[in-house]
């Protein structure tokens, strides 16, 4: 890996919750346009991971880094002035999309870079619109949160995250809780991001989209990386015969 292009490093990561531990060890570095897919089953510390990334979960060991400066460490030791600026660096995106619902479509997307950065409000509101135009929603930016389906929620959602101008997207099984018609509009607009390059790490358990958009698969289970590769390979010939296993849960034979 060229070291002078990494952008994200996760380092000898380990999160416990009480007695348990969630993640246990867990390193690997992201270069500048990747795209990382995270898939394991339900529990395996996928979730956590990305939080612990955003510096939502307090870590009892290792040290996260953007661009070589240290946004979690194990003992809280990142003085609360640089965290709120580093966390400006990397944007999440939920399966909950937790948008205010008292604030329109457009008020939703622009809070942030009005209150956080400071910046002009005539600036973002005409980037947001941009962004609306491209995800298919212009017409939806004096709408409320109401008046909106699963996948158009989720779109404005990652249009709000865009315009935080961050140098990392985590997307948290963000087409979890979709009908399949708006699974798709969403992870059309999270293809188009990848074809930009942007750097993205993506929790899902949709598989022909993991395939179609990963530069890079991480396998987890039970807290560690089983299993990483190419695309091509892992869903072709998984190396581990945990990764084997959980692959076939998403085959199918006929029955007649």
């Amino acid at each position: 890996m060229d070291t002078s292009q990494i952008l994200l490093e996760i380092d000898h990561l380990t999160k416990k919750f009480g007695d348990q531990t969630i993640l246990q060890d867990v390193s690997f570095q992201v270069r500048k346009g990747e795209v990382i897919v995270i898939i394991g089953p339900s529990g395996c510390g996928k979730s956590t991971m990305l939080r612990c990334i955003n510096a939502l979960e307090e870590i009892q060991g290792g040290e996260i880094r953007v661009d070589g400066e240290t946004v979690n460490a194990a003992g809280g030791n990142v003085r609360s002035a640089d965290l709120a600026r580093l966390r400006q660096k990397i944007g999440m995106v939920f399966q909950s999309y937790d948008l205010f619902p008292h604030l329109t479509v457009l008020d939703n997307i622009t809070i942030a870079p009005l209150k956080v950065q400071k910046r002009n409000k005539a600036e973002i509101e005409q980037e947001a619109m941009q962004w609306l135009e491209r995800v298919g929603l212009a017409d939806k930016a004096k709408s409320f949160p109401r008046e909106l389906s699963g996948g158009q929620k989720q779109r404005v959602a990652i249009v709000r995250a865009l315009c935080m101008h961050p140098e990392v997207l985590l997307f948290d099984e963000v087409t979890a809780a979709l009908d399949p018609e708006m699974v798709r509009e969403v992870l059309d607009v999270m293809l188009d991001l990848a074809k930009q390059e942007r750097t993205m790490l993506i929790v899902t358990h949709e598989m022909a989209f993991a395939r179609a958009v990963a530069d890079r698969v991480l396998f987890i289970d039970s807290g560690n990386i089983v299993e990483e590769g190419k695309p091509a390979d892992f869903f072709t010939h998984p190396a581990t015969e945990r990764a084997q296993k959980f692959l076939h849960t998403f085959e199918f034979e006929a029955v007649k």
